[in-house]
């Protein structure tokens, strides 16, 4: 068992390399595995949450891929992911059915075998109580096996248990971090494990700032790119979205320094106001 005190000092020895090669701010994608997502019948919430976190707590998440139920498409796209960015994260794929094949898919991605997890078993055992009808057992009933699978991980693999109420962990092969798909627990686990991530891949808080205008967006493109010229080089990114149906248009400023993203919204509400 890992427990978060300890994650900074695992994470470590993975994630240096990569970092080194990051410049400042540590990158991230994420990999969304399902054939109901691809397919309309559920809807992805995953997504925004671990876009809201990561961006509060500076580190870039450059790139999104959903990819269905195969073990060729997941282990391709992990492989790709991997190697262009800091850290990888995906979610789903990790239950007792036949159509879960996260870990196997990452274990063959990157060379590695399959083995339970012994603690994982037992929490699993401690956690659902002597009244669940499949209890996890490698050797048991049909049903029992499938449960156990849950607790099948690579070899490899660093297994990191964010709270003591529940049993899945984050399962880390290199550097892509495997959670689960259910969004509560998806949120609840990625709410306790990025902070420590985040603070050992020294990322910094990502600042937002913004103005709201009624100018059309064709009339902001030439103040929009003057400005994003002027404050590039110091890091501040611009965007316009439009709030339709409503006339207004919300411009913001993006960037780690408090300082520089303020003072770009200060002018752009500026030049703003004289084309108002």
């Amino acid at each position: 068992m890992i427990c978060m005190k300890t994650l900074c000092a695992r994470v470590r020895s993975t994630t240096r390399a990569l970092t080194q090669k990051s410049s400042q701010t540590p990158t991230a994608a994420f990999c969304v595995i399902g054939d109901e997502i691809l397919s309309g019948t559920t809807q992805d919430t995953n997504t925004r949450t671990l876009a809201s976190q990561c961006f509060s707590l500076g580190i870039h998440l450059q790139k999104i891929e959903i990819v269905p139920d195969s073990r060729a498409s997941i282990g391709a796209s992990l492989v790709q992911l991997s190697h262009a960015h800091t850290v990888v994260f995906t979610s789903g794929g990790i239950g007792p059915t036949h159509d879960d094949i996260t870990y196997e898919a990452v274990a063959r991605a990157f060379g590695d075998k399959l083995a339970y997890h012994s603690e994982t078993l037992q929490r699993m055992r401690r956690i659902m109580g002597d009244t669940a009808r499949a209890r996890p057992d490698p050797n048991g009933t049909s049903a029992e096996r499938a449960c156990a699978r849950m607790a099948l991980f690579p070899q490899s693999a660093r297994v990191t248990f964010v709270d003591d109420k529940l049993w899945v962990p984050v399962v880390q092969v290199q550097n892509v971090h495997v959670l689960p798909g259910i969004p509560r627990l998806f949120a609840r686990m990625t709410h306790a494990y990025l902070p420590e991530l985040a603070a050992e891949l020294g990322a910094r808080a990502f600042v937002r700032a913004e103005v709201e205008t009624r100018v059309s967006e064709s009339v902001l493109a030439p103040v929009l790119e003057r400005v994003q010229s002027e404050y590039a080089s110091r890091g501040v990114k611009l965007g316009s979205y439009p709030q339709w149906p409503s006339p207004h248009t919300l411009v913001s400023a993006v960037g780690q320094s408090p300082k520089d993203v303020h003072e770009c919204r200060d002018k752009l509400a500026l030049l703003l106001s004289d084309l108002s």
